[in-house]
């Protein structure tokens, strides 16, 4: 292999290798040029497949394209399976938060927010014969925050990503909980 592909990780079979080491100077630019771009597509596309053993699904359970493909089946669109994944213990609950502010001791100086809470948890089945590795997807509206143990491993934007280990036919839960906190004008009286 000449050494200008093997510098560049660059393959005989991506067809340029036999005009490179004819071209010298200026000529050998714009198919190095080529070359660098195919190679770094080429890189991209590679990325952009599923890890093999990924299940994606967002907040609803539906499982998501972009999972692995012995996962898809024959699914191009997001599906559900319940096997798969389904949620339970679906909760919304409220209540009034109090806290002393200030460094007033009286206790006369209270910061009261209404705190809401939508929790729930997923029940993850690793139907295939490998490990897998379930990525949640879970949307967090403005003004709320992830309110969760684990805490997700990344957010995306707005959108807050877990990530669940599961051996082959285990079943692993996940508890996702969402918290809005709104100051109460009342406060302090």
């Amino acid at each position: 292999m000449p050494p200008f592909l093997a510098r560049h990780n660059l393959s005989p079979a991506c067809g340029i290798a036999a005009n490179i080491p004819a071209m010298t100077g200026m000529k050998a630019l714009p198919i190095l040029i080529l070359a660098l771009a195919a190679r770094s597509n080429g890189v991209a596309a590679a990325q952009a497949q599923p890890e093999p053993g990924t299940i994606v699904v967002d907040q609803n359970c539906s499982i998501q394209p972009d999972s692995a493909p012995a996962v898809l089946g024959d699914h191009a669109e997001a599906f559900r399976d319940s096997v798969v994944c389904h949620l339970e213990s679906v909760l919304a609950s409220h209540h009034v938060e109090e806290r002393i502010s200030g460094n007033d001791r009286s206790g006369n100086d209270r910061d009261r927010s209404l705190v809401k809470i939508l929790e729930q948890e997923f029940i993850l089945q690793n139907v295939t014969a490998d490990p897998a590795v379930f990525v949640v997807r879970q949307d967090v509206p403005e003004n709320w925050s992830v309110d969760s143990d684990p805490q997700p491993t990344t957010m995306d934007g707005s959108t807050a990503i877990f990530r669940v280990h599961a051996e082959p036919g285990q079943i692993v839960r996940l508890h996702v909980g969402l918290r809005n906190a709104v100051p109460l004008a009342d406060a302090g009286q």
